[in-house]
């Protein structure tokens, strides 16, 4: 009887991994960079498609790129619900992936409840705060990126009126807020900041109504934002008026639009996860928070679009420049 339970319980967890993680890719990065076979597996939970056009895409890229250059072997789920995080992470966890990587601030209680029971997988926290023996937060400076932005933002806008559009409200998207705002005042204190939480990572249509909203009540006409799919959207909805501007994040999405991306604020989540994958290839995993940067590159500025004329272009260049060389402070 208790060899029959115990091969209906493997069957059981067979089928649990194959329903709970059913949209994979290993085709690309199953070897390592010279043709061998990776010896280690990494995994991404995300909540929203890999294909959004924004957040979650960047950090499928990134995550292919590092794998392919630390020879890691890569799988993914994707719109993975709230509910299911936990037991998603689990999953990854018990089919022994050797890194597990949370793309957003979000997954931080569901990491922490599944870390604990398997001190022997590593969790990577994109944009997180949090850090123990078996956990690492890969954290960019969003005062820098926020920052930046917003003065970009007051340095084009027509209508002194800009805008910044979140999609949950949590720690690293509130700080972006608070440091576009004051981006955006260092280079002109009477410019109007506004903003608005989608409540939602994955709703194109939402970003859309809100682009839409913030033009017809407030006149705005540069954007930013840091919500994933929703930035896609708040594009959409640019385009049904003239002179109206987007500035892109976390990776170069120039080409979707170049009339309406005047730039990108890049994030290189690549360089992020290398330097967690090689803790874990180096058996030093955990207990600290790595932080990006202006100063280490691991932030920097995409391709101008067509509507940044080469005066602005020229002012924002060398406002970064002063930024990380510490001339202009961001505090």
């Amino acid at each position: 009887m208790k060899k029959k339970v115990s091969l209906f319980l493997v069957v059981l967890l067979t089928f649990s991994l194959l329903v709970g993680c059913n949209n994979k890719d290993t085709s690309s990065t199953g070897e390592a960079k010279g043709g061998d076979k990776a010896e280690y597996k990494v995994a991404m939970v995300a909540n929203a498609p890999i294909a959004d056009g924004g957040w979650n895409t960047s950090a499928y890229e990134a995550m292919q790129e590092a794998a392919k250059e630390m020879g890691f072997e890569t799988t993914y789920s994707e719109n993975v619900a709230q509910t299911d995080y936990v037991s998603t992470f689990r999953e990854y966890a018990i089919a022994g992936y050797d890194l597990i990587f949370a793309p957003g601030n979000e997954f931080t209680d569901a990491v922490k409840e599944v870390a604990k029971d398997f001190p022997d997988v590593n969790f990577a926290i994109l944009n997180g705060d949090e850090y123990s023996e078996n956990i690492a937060s890969l954290l960019p400076n969003n005062k820098q990126i926020g920052f930046i932005a917003g003065a970009l933002a007051a340095m084009k806008t027509e209508t002194n009126s800009v805008a910044f559009v979140g999609g949950m409200e949590i720690t690293p998207t509130v700080t972006m807020l608070e440091y576009f705002e004051k981006g955006a005042k260092e280079i002109k204190p009477d410019v109007k900041v506004s903003s608005a939480y989608a409540g939602s990572f994955d709703d194109t249509a939402k970003g859309k109504e809100i682009a839409i909203s913030l033009i017809s009540t407030n006149d705005a006409d540069v954007f930013y934002g840091h919500a994933s799919a929703i930035d896609k959207g708040v594009r959409e909805g640019l385009e049904t008026e003239s002179n109206r501007w987007s500035i892109a994040q976390p990776s170069d999405f120039l080409d979707d639009d170049p009339e309406i991306i005047l730039t990108s604020i890049v994030t290189s989540n690549t360089q992020l996860l290398k330097l967690a994958m090689e803790d874990v290839k180096n058996d030093t995993y955990g207990g600290k928070i790595i932080e990006g940067t202006l100063d280490n590159d691991v932030v920097t500025i995409g391709r101008f679009g067509k509507s940044l004329d080469e005066n602005i272009q020229k002012e924002f260049t060398e406002f970064v420049e002063k930024v990380k060389s510490g001339e202009i402070t961001v505090e």
